[in-house]
């Protein structure tokens, strides 16, 4: 990188610096002139000079520390110094820096240029440090105090918003970079609310009527209105005033809801568990369907909630498309997913939806001597045979569970709450159940199902070998069931 470039990448770059006139430190001590003393005398005045040096810089820094202070910047600060080829020799925390971050002490954020690495943000983190890096090697070319503004992450991984100044002391006699000296102050704060603003500005456009309510004594501001509200009278008190939109615009059969959940301690409760609260109406004004929201607009320093946000989404548009999703949605899954003989969830649907699912529990079970009903009756008598166990099963379980045709004769339940006992009077009533079955123009073939059950909490995959186990074992004697406890 060419100076110019570097220059460039600092100026537009993540620290946006800018300059700002310095304190001139002028009355340190000189050094001796080596050349003006006998040469048996030099390397004493080296020693000496060192000495000097030394006293020159902590005097600097002293000055330096003091008008950065004077400024008003006095939340945090580090510094480093260099030898005269410009290699860091040193690097320094104030304990306000390491208060600032939630560290205690040295031993916890040591005095080292890693120590202020691990504090930038992980995804800013390269780009940061390239930058000082880049600052220092072109320091000549930048103004004595550049100023700059980024996040550091807090010891207990939060991230605050830090603005500072950074200050380039340079030596008086060749200009080559003593101190390198930084101060911070966290401006989260003031981040935080330059945002809200912006977010509160832009409910107005998300919300076809919005509020912005202080719980202390329920006045209000109006962010947003439309021509229904316009003709409500302005009641001082927000949720006086929102009741009686309910009154003049919301259909009658919402009224007795909106009134129940217009209340403020209903809400601020409900706001605080879940951020948020909603209920939806329907506006006979505008004829249309209506989202209304409470959110959380701002809280005081102890956490409590002093502003809410109302607003009302017009959901017309997408409550009419989810409509039409849903239909079409079903129309799909009606074709590919259910089973054109039984009329229950195919394999194909446990595959793509229901695999990988949690649940309590997993039954197999299939016709016993199933063979021996198509040899006799034929095949036509099977699949009504089939058809006629599916809807027992279907009917049994409750509709958060699922049957499957699993394939064949064979069908797979899946209970996703259910304790043992329960499927075990389950398997039972489906035993009794399935002895009134009886196959057209058949009267004398009788249908009976062994059954296989794998009880405990698991993906449904991991407990069909299970199932099937004690299927194998249903099977030995016929019409019975099996459960496994995993």
């Amino acid at each position: 990188m060419n100076t110019n470039n570097a220059v460039n990448s600092i100026t537009k770059g993540i620290g946006q610096f800018n300059a700002e006139a310095s304190v001139v430190v002028d009355d340190a001590s000189p050094l001796f002139d080596i050349s003006a003393y006998p040469e048996d005398q030099h390397e004493l005045l080296i020693e000496c000079n060192r000495r000097i040096e030394e006293a020159n810089s902590k005097y600097r820094i002293a000055r330096y520390k003091e008008d950065i202070f004077a400024k008003g910047l006095k939340a945090g600060m580090y510094f480093c110094t260099f030898d005269r080829n410009e290699n860091l020799l040193s690097f320094e925390f104030n304990d306000e820096t390491r208060q600032m971050l939630g560290y205690d002490g040295i031993e916890d954020l040591p005095n080292e240029f890693d120590s202020w690495v691990k504090t930038l943000v992980p995804q800013e983190r390269d780009d940061i440090v390239k930058l000082f890096w880049d600052s220092i090697r072109i320091h000549r070319d930048l103004p004595d105090i550049t100023h700059a503004t980024y996040r550091m992450q807090k010891k207990d991984g939060s991230i605050i918003w830090v603005t500072g100044a950074g200050r380039f002391i340079r030596r008086p006699d060749d200009g080559s970079l003593e101190i390198y000296m930084g101060c911070y102050r966290d401006i989260t704060a003031h981040k935080a609310l330059k945002e809200h603003v912006k977010i509160i500005e832009a409910l107005g456009s998300i919300f076809n009527f919005s509020l912005y309510i202080d719980v202390s004594d329920m006045s209000y501001h109006m962010i947003s209105t439309n021509e229904y509200v316009e003709k409500v009278p302005k009641d001082p008190d927000a949720f006086k005033f929102l009741k009686a939109n309910v009154a003049s615009s919301v259909a009658e059969s919402f009224h007795q809801s909106l009134y129940d959940w217009l209340d403020k301690d209903n809400i601020l409760t409900a706001i605080n568990e879940h951020e948020s609260t909603t209920m939806e109406f329907y506006s006979e004004s505008a004829h249309r369907w209506f989202n209304g929201v409470f959110m959380i607009g701002d809280r005081n320093e102890d956490g409590s909630i002093s502003h809410i946000v109302y607003g009302c989404v017009d959901t017309t548009d997408a409550k009419l498309q989810n409509l039409e999703q849903q239909k079409i949605i079903s129309e799909f899954e009606s074709e590919i997913y259910i089973d054109s003989l039984s009329k229950v969830r195919n394999r194909k649907f446990l595959d793509d939806k229901l695999i990988f699912k949690p649940c309590k529990a997993v039954v197999m079970g299939d016709i016993d001597l199933f063979k021996e009903v198509n040899d006799t009756a034929g095949h036509q008598s099977g699949d009504e045979a089939i058809a006629k166990v599916a809807n027992i099963l279907e009917h049994s379980v409750r509709k958060d569970d699922v049957v499957v045709r699993y394939g064949g004769d064979e069908f797979m339940m899946v209970f996703f709450d259910i304790t043992k006992q329960d499927l075990e009077n389950k398997l039972l009533q489906l035993k009794e159940a399935l002895k009134d079955v009886t196959i057209d123009n058949n009267p004398e073939i009788r249908i009976t199902m062994s059954f296989g059950g794998a009880f405990g909490t698991e993906l449904v995959g991991n407990l069909i070998k299970t199932a099937d186990k004690a299927l194998y074992e249903s099977k030995k004697v016929r019409n019975t069931y099996t459960v496994i406890e995993i």
